[in-house]
């Protein structure tokens, strides 16, 4: 077998594993799906190549969900022991102890945020900082500030308090509806339910439900694509697919060169109570590095 098949097999085989270990551990193949950030579909046929590869079942159908099999019970638990070890010796490796240069930080962030707020402004950053490099993270998995597999910082969506580390609020999270400038009927729309006759682009946020709720069409059936990951849906809505509701920071580049445009005016905006925040693992000093890095990231926010 040449190295190359080899390698593929193997990353096959751990694909498989990722998979059986999030199903077994959430109960069911939708979780699974939304956790790995994969479609439910594909969480399902990496569990059925595994099954036949093995030539068992794994998971028994219950009423609501799935549950691993009496002898899947006890392999899931020397699975999920094994990627352990795996993400600790990949940890390791790219361990933040000895040798790490103290100017080097690893930023959590989702890819929609990291593509359209961040890494338009990383140049202001070099300019001002020339000697902190930023590694960013952009996944929507949220990592920890602290312990196997933490970073220096992160930039989430939510509102206070979370779970861990020290919040500080970044950018409004109002959500406003774009749509693309050449999408068929863009111009003639004046009310909320003028929308429905158009695709509405979800992502997992779910806002257009909220949004209706918010003025005054509760329970209003709409369609459209959906889509797990907030920047596929910007791409969409940039194409001409349909009408997004996406937070404001990260449309305002392409509002200013016209890839999208609101779908109706700026008394139709979703108002949350939550928004973007740096996280940290503790409250910092500006005269640290995260510390400059976080207070940059404020000025950038403040002169927008």
């Amino acid at each position: 077998m040449k190295g190359s098949e080899a390698r593929r097999i193997a990353q096959a085989v751990h694909n498989q594993l990722v998979a059986f270990e999030a199903t077994a551990r959430l109960g069911s193949f939708r979780a699974a799906a939304e956790e790995l950030f994969v479609t439910q579909g594909a969480v399902a046929q990496q569990v059925r190549a595994m099954e036949s590869r093995l030539g068992m079942k794994l998971f028994t159908r219950l009423p609501r969900g799935l549950a691993p099999t009496p002898a899947a019970e006890e392999y899931v638990n020397r699975v999920r022991l094994a990627l352990g070890i795996i993400e600790e010796a990949t940890r390791d490796l790219l361990s933040r102890e000895s040798g790490r240069d103290p100017n080097q930080l690893t930023l959590s962030t989702t890819a929609a945020f990291a593509s359209r707020w961040l890494v338009p402004r990383l140049a202001r950053l070099a300019e001002a900082h020339p000697q902190i490099s930023i590694m960013i993270d952009a996944s929507d998995i949220a990592r920890p500030l602290r312990g196997r597999g933490g970073v220096d910082m992160a930039i989430r969506w939510g509102a206070p308090p979370f779970s861990e580390g020290h919040a500080s609020f970044l950018l409004p999270g109002r959500a406003i509806p774009v749509c693309s400038p050449a999408l068929n009927g863009y111009g003639s729309w004046s009310r909320p339910e003028d929308l429905v006759k158009v695709p509405l682009i979800s992502d997992s946020h779910n806002n257009w439900k909220r949004w209706f709720e918010a003025y005054g069409s509760p329970g209003t059936r709409f369609s459209g694509p959906v889509f797990s990951q907030t920047s596929l849906a910007l791409e969409a809505a940039e194409q001409g697919m349909g009408i997004a509701l996406i937070a404001e920071p990260l449309v305002e580049k392409s509002l200013k060169t016209g890839a999208l445009v609101q779908a109706l005016g700026n008394q139709y905006q979703l108002d949350t109570d939550a928004g973007f925040y740096v996280l940290t693992a503790d409250p910092f000093t500006s005269e640290s590095v995260i510390g400059k890095v976080v207070e940059w990231l404020l000025a950038e926010a403040n002169a927008r």
